[in-house]
């Protein structure tokens, strides 16, 4: 049997399966209710969907992962794809995948064409805004120790700036503290 290489992208197989294309059916009811202007031209169906999801990680993998050549953008949470729930977070990310084909014009959706990266990472700006938006998605406000080294702190700092993250003034306000480094326990 061969392992699949685990580089964070989908696993083509499970969106395929019909125990996972049919959990996709509270998805593809909520998008026929709430966002008819957008699908009913070409109504989704579950495996249409499943098949749009992988397509989504697999681009975001390959563009905003570790081994991406850009890294324009931070991943989305993958725990955002898998909540199949009504009204959930999956349904805003479809949502807004939705509307955005129809309000630009696109016939189709390009994951692998690179002519049509600019639009495609638009695409993902435009979701991370509807999930910041739903409250599915938080930005980061991390309290830096001040024992923390200069350092790391300005390289902390840098790293926050590129997530969108904030610093917050104290350790009640934050959704992270960052503790410096122990020292080297005596063994």
């Amino acid at each position: 049997m061969a392992v699949r290489k685990k580089d964070g992208g989908p696993d083509w197989k499970l969106y395929e399966s019909p125990s996972v294309c049919e959990q996709f059916e509270p998805v593809r009811q909520y998008l026929l209710k709430n966002c008819k202007k957008y699908v009913q031209a070409e109504p989704p169906t579950n495996k249409g969907l499943a098949n749009l999801t992988g397509q989504l990680l697999q681009f975001q993998e390959d563009n905003f992962g570790i081994n991406g050549n850009k890294r324009l953008l931070c991943k989305l949470p993958v725990k955002l794809f898998l909540d199949y729930s009504s009204g959930g977070s999956l349904c805003h990310i479809l949502a807004t995948v939705f509307k955005t084909k129809t309000e630009q014009g696109w016939r189709r959706f390009d994951f692998q064409s690179p002519s049509r990266m600019d639009r495609n990472v638009e695409l993902f700006l435009n979701i991370e805004k509807s999930l910041k938006e739903g409250k599915f998605l938080t930005v980061p406000n991390v309290y830096l120790m001040p024992e923390i080294e200069s350092k790391v702190m300005a390289k902390l700092k840098d790293i926050l700036k590129k997530h969108n993250g904030s610093i917050a003034e104290d350790k009640e306000s934050a959704t992270h503290v960052v503790y410096p480094i122990p020292p080297p326990s005596q063994d």
